[in-house]
């Protein structure tokens, strides 16, 4: 599954052919083309053409196989990771909230994303059934608007930190990360309500594919560029930015407070802050250059696409190959934290261990109530054989 072309699909009809030409090699064999457009939904095409080339064949079978890996490791990690943000003391930095928002975005943009190659790899016929399709298209649209957004958000806290560290306390809340959250998910909603109406269950080389209405196509293609401005240029471009300026910053820091020793001791309690400021962006750096490395050359493409479009079927290729390290983002995030915040690493051991105990605190409970219900059947008075007669006459009369 890639970011794939609804708005241009009938223009690489006659163009993708030529992928199976790459390698020289001309046979029948059943392949699965992703088409690339402006769109970040896939549209998966099966078709019978030549021969796919080694990068394309070893592609598919890394999909194949490992897309249900990083579905079952990206959730596993995701919930977890939201219920150490959440459950624990990290809960009162207001930079967690937008980690723990993090998780769950990250978590449904896997499953409505896999929704795709259910379909095209293993014939499970979800995302064409009727409603489900719109359904599902929209929420992997505004998933992937707040994922991105939310991290956005993550990075101005953490600047706004360190530059402004005596404001920090009034601006940078957990109350005010639930507020900035929930208005940017009603932004989502609102703005991506659109995607109902345009999509839907409709046949493309005789495969039935949840993609544009052809009717609606034009339309689509023109909010598609409007999307991709929103998603792939303003995002990435604030978060460069300033990352950039925090590192100064903290570059700044280091260098004054190491060549100037009175500073260091003059400004304890401010360096006490931008300290306690600088080890929570510890944790947001990663995140932040694991977004942007894997994130960009599919966002560079689409940027491209949305330009120039698309009718090189060489594009299509290297959209799959960047693809799957854009998913694999969204399913390592609780890999990173557990590498690089010492933490979040004790955190988790705590709610783990507690998990355990409460788990073996449940399964004592079963056996101990397993043996009182034995015991307290073998303890019962067996009826005397005076008293089953009474009531057999009983019964007789």
């Amino acid at each position: 599954m890639t970011l794939t072309p609804e708005s241009v699909t009938m223009e690489l009809e006659m163009d993708i052919e030529k992928i199976g030409y790459v390698n020289g090699n001309v046979s029948q064999d059943m392949v699965l083309v992703n088409l690339t457009s402006t769109n970040r939904r896939p549209t998966q095409t099966f078709r019978r053409m030549p021969a796919m080339d080694p990068v394309l064949a070893t592609l598919y079978q890394f999909q194949f196989y490992g897309y249900p890996v990083i579905l079952t490791i990206g959730t596993l990690g995701n919930v977890l990771a939201y219920l150490i943000f959440t459950r624990t003391r990290l809960k009162k930095v207001s930079s967690v909230q937008y980690l723990a928002a993090l998780a769950v975005t990250d978590t449904g943009f896997l499953w409505t994303s896999f929704l795709t190659p259910l379909y095209g790899y293993y014939k499970v016929p979800i995302i064409t059934q009727d409603g489900l399709c719109q359904f599902m298209t929209f929420l992997n649209y505004v998933f992937t608007f707040l994922s991105i957004w939310y991290l956005v958000a993550l990075v101005v806290e953490r600047f706004i930190g360190v530059y402004w560290p005596m404001h920090k306390s009034t601006m940078c809340t957990p109350f005010r990360a639930k507020l900035v959250m929930s208005f940017m998910a009603v932004v989502a909603v609102a703005c991506y309500s659109y995607v109902v109406y345009f999509f839907g269950p409709d046949k493309i080389y005789g495969i039935l594919q949840c993609m544009p209405w052809k009717e609606l196509r034009i339309h689509f293609e023109n909010l598609s560029k409007i999307d991709t401005f929103v998603i792939a240029i303003i995002p990435y471009g604030v978060i460069v930015i300033l990352t950039a300026l925090i590192v100064i910053r903290g570059c700044e820091y280091y260098r004054i407070s190491a060549s100037v020793e009175l500073f260091s001791h003059r400004n304890q309690n401010g360096r006490t802050g931008s300290q306690t400021s600088l080890h929570v962006t510890k944790i947001v750096f990663p995140v932040v250059i694991l977004t942007v490395m894997s994130n960009l050359p599919v966002m560079i493409l689409r940027t491209a696409m949305t330009i120039h479009g698309v009718k090189n079927p060489q594009i299509a290729k290297w959209n799959q190959v960047f693809y799957v390290v854009y998913i694999i983002n969204f399913a390592v995030k609780f890999i990173v934290y557990i590498t690089f915040s010492g933490s979040f690493r004790r955190r988790t051991m705590e709610v783990l261990k507690r998990g355990y105990d409460q788990f073996k605190r449940a399964c004592r409970k079963g056996v101990a109530h397993s043996e009182t219900d034995a015991h307290r059947i073998n303890m019962e008075p067996m009826p005397s054989e005076k008293t089953q007669c009474g009531r057999l006459k009983k019964t007789d009369i």
